[in-house]
């Protein structure tokens, strides 16, 4: 009588051209194993507001396994097969290698790291382009001129992107590659001699390539001197004087985790996204400098305003 019932409500639905939705069909969650590492108190918070975004898609189960030193391939095997698992999140660097052991039973999406298109599924950590340049649209409309650098091997799907969304508008991308810390440094030099006023925006990107203890104290030096926009992927650089950065929203990255597994259960298709669940900070203090005001309905939109109040 159960299966009869779904049957006319599914034929229904098709005879008043209704969109069926995933899992009409079968109204049970998608079960999850969610693998976190267990690393300190800090990431554990992390991976709490993942997981908690997770729960909070009404489509999804999720059991939460957490991984040490000596935990084996079989103790997860059991937990798939005693559970019923229809997909696995693996959370973090170091759950990596443990969950693609499992990529020929079930689909394996990562997230909480930063990955590249690489025949693997998931969200990285890598803010989305679209996301950054709307923001530079409207925390620094002066902005003409984006100049950043990278290495090809983990941004060049990123900086496809970030030309598609800067032509879309009228801002022009200069992306220098680089393919090691040095050659970096010396692009990011050239770049910081020849951008000036805030027409120009250096973005800093997240990229192994990328040092923080190098590249930072130049470009805010120059920054500042030349009124130059300098934005970035990391909160503390705002912190530190850039005018802003977008960063990681946990519990909205961890709904959209549990979107993409559900969609990676229909098709397992190896595909990454960017990760386009963001916050925002900004340095008022740099702002004012820049000759930059907002409006109180600007202001309330941040997450995080520095100097802080």
């Amino acid at each position: 009588m159960g299966l009869m019932k779904k049957f006319v409500g599914i034929l229904i639905m098709l005879l008043l051209g209704l969109q069926i939705p995933a899992y009409a069909a079968d109204k049970l969650p998608a079960k999850l194993l969610v693998l976190i590492p267990k690393v300190n108190a800090a990431y554990d918070r992390v991976f709490n507001e993942i997981i908690s975004g997770i729960n909070t898609h009404q489509r999804v189960i999720s059991n939460t396994f957490i991984l040490t030193s000596t935990t084996r391939q079989n103790e997860i095997q059991q937990e798939i097969d005693a559970e019923h698992i229809d997909a696995i999140i693996a959370l973090g660097q170091s759950s990596y290698d443990m969950a693609n052991l499992f990529s020929n039973q079930v689909p394996v999406i990562h997230g909480g790291m930063i990955i590249s298109p690489d025949g693997h599924s998931g969200i990285s950590l890598t803010g989305s382009p679209k996301e950054f340049i709307s923001h530079l649209k409207t925390i620094a409309p002066t902005v003409k001129r984006i100049y950043t650098v990278y290495s090809p091997e983990n941004n060049s799907w990123i900086i496809e992107m970030a030309r598609r969304e800067a032509n879309k508008n009228n801002i022009e991308l200069h992306a220098l590659e680089a393919n090691s810390i040095r050659q970096a440094v010396n692009q990011f030099r050239n770049i910081l001699e020849q951008t000036n006023g805030s027409s120009d925006a250096v973005w800093l990107l997240l990229d192994k390539i990328v040092p923080d203890q190098t590249i930072l104290p130049l470009a805010l030096e120059a920054a500042w001197k030349k009124q130059i926009v300098l934005f970035s992927s990391n909160p503390s650089h705002t912190k530190r004087g850039a005018l802003f950065s977008l960063f990681p929203d946990h519990e909205k990255m961890g709904f959209d985790l549990a979107k993409f597994s559900l969609e990676q259960i229909e098709s397992n298709q190896p595909r990454v996204l960017p990760l386009s669940s963001l916050k925002v900070s900004v340095n008022e203090r740099t702002a004012s400098h820049l000759g930059l005001r907002y409006t109180n309905t600007q202001l309330s939109s941040f997450d995080v305003i520095y100097p802080l109040r």
